[in-house]
């Protein structure tokens, strides 16, 4: 799905502060897990916020 797991990253990142931002702060749980996921875990992520 995704060929730059970065680019993948920085997206799910950025997801997720725009979430903390608007009012969800526990978004900002997934931070961790997105960071230091390897590129098979970020899809997994990236399936459970429906991308």
């Amino acid at each position: 799905m995704y060929n730059d797991t970065e680019a993948l990253r920085r997206e799910l990142l950025d997801e997720v502060y725009a979430g903390a931002f608007s009012g969800l702060g526990a978004m900002l749980l997934d931070v961790d897990e997105i960071r230091n996921a390897d590129p098979e875990e970020l899809e997994e992520i990236a399936r459970r916020y429906g991308k």
